[in-house]
């Protein structure tokens, strides 16, 4: 699948909507999209505000969202391959942070997480989303995440997130949360997982014991299949 229809497919997803919602985006902010991608949230977010700075640390993404920025004429976002750990901004550069299904992938958030907050300004705030996971559906979903993602290294608890935010000095000021279902073929597909790692993860999932198959809503049809998992995003300032 091309970023392209990844990120017109993403607009009206209910993960960008949740960070829009809790973001509250102004017309004078300055915006740093942390993690970004191809640019989904960066291009949903880039007619609210003043200025966004996409950042990730996959340069083939980065080029993507060149790419998309150019196709569609936008002009108020730069976009820059970096390391997560050391971003190339002063501190309080931006007045809002934001972070879409990102932190996964990160081994250590808490410094991931300071990073982020050194470049917002006081006042500013900070929205991060991600999949979370409970007790129950820990192991399952992160075993799927990690067979279609080689890079992805842990959906986390609730209480993990807000143990991570606490040690990176930031106070929660806000949470939305949304279930997601998802069609089992465009999940594989947006991640480009190669066939094998595919047929794996359907075995893997009609495998899965009875509790966790209803717990993430799994319903299976002839070759269609579809599952469920939480979204929650949390909106953040420096404490």
């Amino acid at each position: 699948m091309s970023g392209h229809d990844e990120q017109r497919k993403s607009q009206g997803d209910a993960s960008i909507e949740l960070v829009l919602q809790l973001a509250e985006p102004r017309g004078d902010d300055r915006v740093i999209d942390y993690g970004a991608g191809v640019g989904a949230l960066t291009f949903a977010l880039a007619p609210k505000v003043h200025a966004i700075a996409a950042v990730d640390d996959r340069p083939a993404a980065i080029e993507e969202a060149r790419r998309l920025g150019a196709e569609v004429g936008i002009d108020n976002v730069t976009c820059s391959a970096v390391d997560l750990y050391a971003l190339p901004f002063p501190h309080d550069s931006f007045s809002l942070g934001v972070s879409r299904l990102a932190i996964h992938r990160l081994p250590q958030p808490v410094p991931a997480f300071k990073e982020l907050a050194r470049t917002i300004d006081v006042g500013g705030r900070i929205v991060v989303l991600d999949i979370v996971v409970d007790a129950d559906v820990d192991r399952y979903i992160n075993e799927l995440a990690k067979l279609s993602d080689p890079a992805h290294r842990r959906h986390a608890t609730r209480a993990e997130h807000l143990d991570s935010f606490a040690k990176a000095g930031l106070a929660l000021t806000g949470e939305a949360g949304d279930r997601q279902t998802v069609d089992l073929k465009y999940w594989l597909e947006a991640r480009a997982v190669d066939p094998d790692h595919a047929d794996l993860i359907r075995t893997r999932l009609q495998e899965f014991p009875l509790k966790i198959q209803t717990a993430i809503d799994l319903a299976v049809a002839d070759k269609m299949a579809t599952f469920s998992y939480d979204i929650v995003a949390f909106r953040l300032e420096r404490a």
